[in-house]
């Protein structure tokens, strides 16, 4: 009898593992498909890459960051505009510098790669951007708001595609970011913290380390 149940039950057990395994398996999205780019185990939402992709030193080229802004509807009594809401030109050269010395520290240096200034001397090309991004408040101080706090600095989608000369798609990744997220206070809203352009940037650095350092352990 007790062998007849280990007949029975091993069967069953190989299915729910195969179930499982199947489960664990990261969907691959049509355009993907299309690439010929496949999903990896990741940390972030998803990342996706060619077959044996190795970027061992690779000359990199960072395009200019895209920025999209999630919709602000504005309150009838309150003197800000939703492009008070907005990075300037200043902030987005720093947003650019950031995203680089970031994109350096945590991904390209361990694979011994780097960002070249040129275009046509890199050997792949890469797009980030931000969309549905949304700051907690204004970067910019306002007279009359002397002091602000939010639950956290920023939101975002950071995604990312890189291309091989020939304009090939070999790698693409996306994640929600929830930037300087006060999530160890008070209930489940979190806590309020003061917000300055000098706490934003500083959790704006902190995430892009977190999410990069996520990337480059998605594609080891």
């Amino acid at each position: 009898m007790h062998t007849i149940h280990n007949k029975l039950l091993s069967p069953l057990l190989l299915s729910l593992a195969l179930l499982a395994g199947c489960a664990q398996q990261p969907a691959i999205s049509p355009e993907d498909a299309k690439d010929g780019l496949l999903p990896r185990q990741t940390g972030l939402d998803s990342v996706s890459a060619a077959y044996a992709f190795d970027l061992s030193g690779a000359k990199v080229y960072l395009e200019p960051v895209g920025v999209a802004y999630n919709k602000r509807h504005t309150n009838p009594g309150s003197p800000l505009r939703a492009e008070d809401y907005e990075l300037s030109e200043k902030d987005l050269a720093r947003l650019q510098e950031l995203m680089g010395e970031t994109l350096s520290e945590r991904f390209l240096a361990p694979r011994q790669s780097q960002l070249v200034a040129d275009k046509s001397e890199a050997d792949y090309v890469l797009q980030l951007d931000l969309s549905r991004f949304a700051l907690g408040a204004p970067l910019d101080p306002q007279p009359w708001l002397w002091r602000v706090y939010t639950d956290k600095s920023a939101y975002g989608v950071l995604s990312g595609e890189l291309q091989d000369n020939s304009g090939n798609a070999v790698m693409r990744f996306s994640d929600r970011r929830d930037i300087g997220d006060n999530f160890a206070g008070l209930g489940l809203a979190g806590r309020m913290d003061r917000f300055t352009s000098v706490t934003f940037w500083h959790d704006m650095k902190v995430d892009l380390r977190r999410a990069f350092g996520s990337l480059d352990e998605s594609l080891r």
